[in-house]
């Protein structure tokens, strides 16, 4: 197979991937609505800045804030926030940026909740305070046992919990008697003694599910060794009822809050070797409740505790705003880079335009694939995109235009531009992406989207400059219409080809030689089609037969006549005199 064969077959491959590309991409797209995310400042939504304090209310460790900053990712995640913002601040504070929230309240309970899933006996020895009827009676209780000082004075600025010992309570509930009258159960308060029997990291998953009494509560599946620990500990719980002639419980608490107390039955045989399994945590729970006490659960209990500092709703009829805005500046630009290609270079303007929607939406199909997050800095980076695009179309189509003004054919110009400008090319664009990738790395929220919009952008315009819009060139260019200057935006004189100082190897001048030989012998324009052969196959490596006889090059020699046709004429005529 023929050089341009090879190459014209190769073309219409590279159009052919590219158009199913194209396809994939208007996937990713269609419906826009639905697959594009959109950021905080364009959707509206909440923005909160925590403050974190360990137990003892002292700056958490790198280790913990980074754990904190993990926890809650999952719970954002487990809310549905498409593309949330997470992120630390200074030493102490952390950042979450919630788009499309609706329900603020609901969200900051369920981020901010630390979750601190805690199994505790009900005997003297785990619980020695309590029940008594406030906080401050439990703490003055406290004060006259066994519970240092320096826990009591934690326990009256505020904190719950110490490193020996924890403050709960037991919330006040109503209760239905057998027969059928209700009785209401004051709130109590308790003084528990530190590590408690078993832990939040004993637990595998946690699920919303229903009672007998068909009321929302949560299942609870252990780890094997937690599994093991509660077997354990329910069978201590059976021993001690026994023992005592009266059941036996265990408080479940959950930040501090007694949620349920279950009850283990001595007259019941199959409990003597424990519960095997899982928990229930039953209570006075409403269905969004028990769901929201799940996905804490499963998500792990918080290091630190988190105490709001700041809070902002942005409002969506403001992101609105925002986004047209933004979509029409992007859109104008577009348009205004459309109609100057065509404008000033004709057909090649045509097809960089065509270059311009490929890449527009190979890019926004790659931003939905990802899929990235759309804020105002972001839509910034893509605008600017579309200059970097146009841009290495203007370089190669400058360079085609100057390599038809020496003298060559088209087919051997469009070779010879991108061959040149590709250098040029390449070396801004990996500029550009250096650059981008340097602001990524070092700055924080918003203009990282810039950043990343715009690596990805510089990276998709080199796919469509390069391959897409070479490889079109490349199959228009054997379409006869296509060969006149004019129709690519080339105005002015075009110069002669000439042989003197080329590059062109041994091998392409004697092919020329020969060619000029037959030329002449045909109908004297051999010359002319030799030196354009010559130059085309030094400057671009083309095929031979690629060339095209254009009769401006024939013109520029001054005649139709070869050199060694007019000696021969002169000595002809020096004869006949």
């Amino acid at each position: 197979m023929r050089p341009s064969s090879m190459r014209r077959h190769l073309n219409i491959i590279i159009l052919a991937v590219v158009a199913a590309l194209v396809g994939v991409a208007l996937y990713f797209i269609i419906p826009p609505g639905d697959t594009t995310f959109l950021g905080l400042d364009l959707q509206g939504g909440l923005e909160v800045v925590y403050e974190a304090r360990t137990n003892a209310g002292e700056v958490p460790t790198a280790d913990q804030l980074e754990q904190t900053l993990s926890i809650i990712d999952r719970r954002v995640n487990g809310l549905g926030v498409s593309e949330s913002t997470v992120q630390q601040q200074g030493a102490d504070q952390i950042s979450i940026q919630l788009p499309g929230v609706t329900d603020a309240q609901q969200a900051l309970a369920i981020v901010g909740k630390t979750a601190q899933l805690e199994f505790f006996k009900n005997d003297p020895a785990a619980r020695p305070i309590g029940p008594v009827e406030s906080r401050e009676a439990a703490i003055a209780e406290a004060a006259k046992g066994d519970v240092p000082e320096a826990d009591i004075e934690q326990f009256r600025e505020g904190y719950d919990n110490t490193e020996d010992w924890a403050l709960v309570v037991e919330p006040a509930q109503t209760v239905t008697d057998a027969e059928g009258e209700e009785q209401v159960i004051p709130e109590a308060w308790y003084v528990y003694r530190r590590p408690p029997e078993l832990t939040g990291a004993a637990i595998a998953s946690a699920r919303q599910s229903y009672d007998q009494f068909n009321r929302p509560n949560v299942l609870i599946d252990f780890t094997s060794e937690g599994s093991t620990e509660f077997q354990q500990v329910t069978k201590e719980l059976w021993r001690d009822g026994l023992r005592s002639g009266e059941s036996a419980t265990f408080a479940i608490v959950l930040d501090n809050v007694v949620e349920s107390a279950p009850r283990i039955d001595h007259t019941d045989p199959t409990l003597r070797d424990g519960i095997s399994g899982g928990a229930e945590i039953s209570g006075s729970f409403t269905l969004a409740e028990a769901k929201d006490l799940a996905l804490v659960l499963n998500t792990g209990a918080l290091p630190v505790q988190l105490e709001p500092i700041q809070q902002a709703e942005v409002s969506a009829t403001l992101g609105k705003d925002s986004l047209r805005a933004g979509l029409a500046a992007g859109i104008v630009g577009l348009a205004l880079v459309l109609v100057y290609m065509v404008a000033f270079y004709r057909f090649l303007g045509v097809v960089a335009d065509l270059a311009l929607i490929v890449y527009a939406i190979l890019f926004w199909g790659l931003l939905n694939a990802i899929p990235v997050t759309l804020t105002l800095p972001g839509i910034a980076g893509m605008i600017l995109t579309i200059g970097v695009a146009a841009d290495a179309n203007v370089v190669i189509f400058e360079r085609i235009k100057e390599e038809v003004r020496q003298g060559k054919t088209v087919r051997s110009a469009i070779n010879a531009g991108y061959s040149r400008g590709f250098r040029t090319i390449l070396d801004a664009n990996i500029l550009t992406i250096l650059t981008a990738a340097v602001l990524f790395y070092f700055a924080t929220a918003q203009p990282k989207g810039f950043a990343f919009t715009l690596m990805l952008g510089v990276a998709t315009s080199m796919l469509t400059a390069v391959l897409f819009t070479r490889a079109l060139l490349g199959v228009m260019s054997r379409i006869r219409f296509f060969a006149r200057p004019a129709f690519l935006g080339v105005t002015g004189e075009i110069a002669a080809p000439s042989t003197q100082g080329s590059a062109a190897p041994a091998g392409a001048r004697a092919r020329a030689s020969r060619r000029a030989s037959a030329g002449a012998r045909d109908d004297g324009r051999g010359p002319a089609v030799a030196v354009e052969a010559l130059e085309d196959d030094a400057a671009s490596g083309d095929d031979p037969d690629d060339r095209l006889q254009s009769k401006p090059a024939v013109a520029a020699t001054g005649g139709t006549k070869s050199a060694g046709a007019r000696r021969n004429a002169a000595r002809k005529r020096k004869k006949r005199k």
